[in-house]
This record gives structure tokens, sequence and C-alpha cells, in this order.
């Protein structure tokens, strides 16, 4: 059905669900406290949310305090004076931590005509469990039942062993997370914890895709994203309270069997000045939820690639980015750079701003612009304005826009509901 944009933004009849989300409801069951302890407005994570996750998703400070749900002793305390003449205790949840994300959609797009198609799209459903089992060993699973009316995938399963060797290292200096993840190198800028329908192309642009912007998430390994979901292990920590590192060590093929012997290698460091520390500790003459700081980042990838059985090729990423907040106002961006190699080099640039602000604590709006360069081609841009409302702690309306900055014309929007539980 082709109709005229104008109508379509009086059409507010719609049911839209993002399929990249990362509210976790399984936590908020866990710790008996509201969506808003981590989140913003979900997915997007307040400064304790990012420390709650890279912490494995565990408090920073008292995890065992602020535990409310039951739990299943598998094994007694003193077990761990008589080790290794017996098993080292933990525990798992009493309950399953499972949670659920549904969707349906009205939303519409511009076809090869100019005219903006419209349509209701396919429910789809979306599992996520997360739990920890014990102190500092997590486990992640995220999975689409159903989509686009077929039968969905698993997109992340992986188990988190935080705070190894304390004995011999500071605490938080290491953790490890093995099995199938996003490699966190973009964490400002994730897809998965981002507001917006509309992918970061900060994460998902290859110079291979030339003059256009990629439509959706990739699920697969063609074209290659640095948050496309990955094999590997990964390894992170804090050198200082505000310095952080991640490593990884990865197949690079995605969610598919490897494509060649090599594997891909990747890095992050981040140094954070002012508000929360990594490590969850703030100034006493700082209120929590009264941030200013900024933090700043910088990354590396290199990986390899086949273009048949016998030819290969090699190509890498190196990038910047920051985040600034500054109480109710967000502003994150970075810039990168790639090169993938072959029987015809390719190159590019791509930079990136994006700008919020919570003018409720129940309303948010943001507008992002972002530019790749192609070494062939011309310079490709994207306007994203967005507005999201939630009507409760899991429960919100949103309203996302985007164009061509250039001829100024809607390529897409969506109207929706997004529900989490």
């Amino acid at each position: 059905m082709k109709i005229k944009f104008v109508t379509l933004l009086l059409m507010l009849a719609s049911i839209l669900l993002p399929e990249k989300g990362e509210a976790i409801p399984s936590f908020s069951r866990k710790y008996k406290t509201s969506c808003i302890t981590c989140h913003s407005v979900y997915p997007k994570l307040t400064p304790f949310g990012e420390t709650f996750r890279m912490n494995g998703y565990q408090f920073p400070k008292g995890e065992q305090e602020n535990i409310k749900e039951e739990r299943v002793i598998l094994g007694a305390e003193s077990y761990k004076k008589i080790w290794p003449d017996a098993v080292w205790p933990n525990s798992i949840p009493a309950k399953s931590p499972i949670s659920l994300r549904g969707k349906t959609s009205f939303d519409g797009m511009r076809d090869e005509t100019g005219d903006i198609v419209s349509e209701f799209g396919l429910p789809s459903l979306q599992f996520l469990a997360a739990n920890t089992m014990g102190k500092d060993i997590s486990l992640f699973l995220g999975a689409h039942l159903y989509e686009d009316g077929k039968t969905g995938n698993i997109d992340r399963f992986f188990i988190r062993f935080s705070n190894l060797l304390n004995g011999f290292l500071p605490e938080k200096a290491l953790s490890v997370r093995v099995g199938q993840f996003i490699p966190e190198m973009v964490p400002f800028s994730s897809n998965h914890r981002g507001l917006t329908q509309t992918t970061y192309a900060f994460n998902t642009y290859a110079p291979s895709q030339g003059n256009e912007f990629v439509g959706a998430y990739i699920h697969e390994q063609v074209p290659f994203g640095i948050e496309n979901f990955q094999l590997g292990m990964e390894f992170s920590g804090l050198l200082t309270p505000r310095v952080r590192y991640v490593g990884g060590i990865i197949n690079g093929s995605g969610v598919q069997h490897d494509v060649n012997n090599e594997r891909d290698f990747y890095s992050r460091l981040s140094y954070k000045i002012g508000g929360m520390a990594f490590d969850g500790s703030v100034k006493e003459s700082v209120p929590i939820d009264k941030e200013i700081s900024l933090t700043l980042g910088t990354f590396a990838y290199r990986g390899s690639g086949t273009i048949s059985d016998t030819i290969g090729f090699n190509f890498h990423r190196i990038g910047v980015d920051f985040n600034i907040i500054i109480n109710q106002f967000n502003l994150i961006g970075g810039v990168i750079g790639g090169k993938d190699g072959g029987e015809l080099t390719t190159k590019y640039n791509l930079f990136f701003g994006e700008a919020s602000y919570m003018f409720y604590p129940w309303l948010i709006g943001l507008v992002r612009y972002e530019q790749a360069n192609p070494n062939e081609g011309s310079s490709i841009k994207r306007v994203v304005p967005h507005v999201s409302a939630l009507v409760v702690a899991n429960v919100k309306f949103f309203m996302e826009t985007s164009l061509d900055p250039d001829d100024q014309e809607l390529d897409y929007f969506a109207l929706g509901l997004d529900f989490a539980f």
C-alpha cells in the first residue's frame, strides 16, 4: 500500500518493538527494584547501569545485600575453607530468570520510485535470560524465537567470570567472558543499548557497502560490522577506577562457522573524568543522580576474511569516541576509519554525533547525525530524530524518522509501543 507521508504521520495506532533491545526485567525481579535503577528510558543505560553491566551484572557495592529473590544454595559456605577438597559453593536463582519482549509493527520507508511504502509488520518474540550463578559468575542468553515470519536463532550465549585472580590482582582487574557475544568496542553507541530503531552506521557500515547505509542490524557476518555477534573470548578490567581496558580474540565470522584458520583481534581503552567511576565509586560531595562526566575511548580491530577458498584478505578498523553527560543532557560521538584489502582495496572514514535530553524522567528526545566517506563515490549522510515516552517503567511509546539532509526527504519512519516483561 502506498500513501502520502503526511497521512502516515497521523496514523498513531501502531505498535513497534526494536529487535535490538537490551532491557532485562529479570534483574528488576532479582533486586526488586524499578527498571529506572539502571535505565533512563530503556534500553539506554544510566551511569549506574553501565557500571552494573561492566561488573558482570552485579551491583558494584553490596551485591549480596541487594539480592531480594530466593536463591538455591549449591554447597555450604564452609566448603571454601577446605577447597580443593570440596567443590567451590555458589547459588542459582530459585525461579527462572527469563524475560520476554514482543513486536508487531506499522512503519514505512521510501521505495525506488520515491514513494513511501507502509505496512503492518509480522509479529516477533524475543527471549532474554540473564543472571548470576553465585558471586562473580554470570550467564547471558538472547534469542529471537520468532521474527519476520520465521523461527529465530540464538544471537548471544556467553558465560562471564568476573574478578579473577583477586588474590594476585586488584579487585575488578580481570574478567573473562566466553561464548557468543558482541565485542565491547563501542559501548556509547551500542545498537543493543541505544534508543533508536535505526542502527548506528558507526557500528555497521563497511566500505564494501559503497554509497548506502545498512538498513537493519546485521545478524550475519557479511558485510562486516564491529558490533556483529561473534564467537570467541574477551578480557576486560580496570587499571584504575577510571581507566578500563578490553581485549578479545574471536572467529570474526559472525554466528556461523569460521571461514578461515585466522583469528580476529580487537582492543579498547577508556578513561572517565568526573561522575561515577567504572568501579561504582563517587566523590562524597557529588550527588549520585547529578552526573557530570566526560568519557574518552579509543579502539582498534584487525581481522581477516576470504574472497574464495584460496584468496584471503586482511582488514582493520581504528577509531575514537566520547561520552559527555551533564545532568539530563547527553552527547556522544566518534570517528572511525577502516580499510578492507583483497583484489580491490577499499577505505572509508565515518563520524557521528548524537545529542539527547531528558525533558522529564519519562520523556527523552534525541537527534543523531552520521556521515560516511568512502574512498570511491560520494559521502553518505543521515539525520535521525527520535522521541521516547514511558507509559510506565517497562512500557513506552516512541516516534522516529530518518532523512538525508541533502534532499530533506524522509526515508523512514516508525511510530510504536515498546514493552518488556
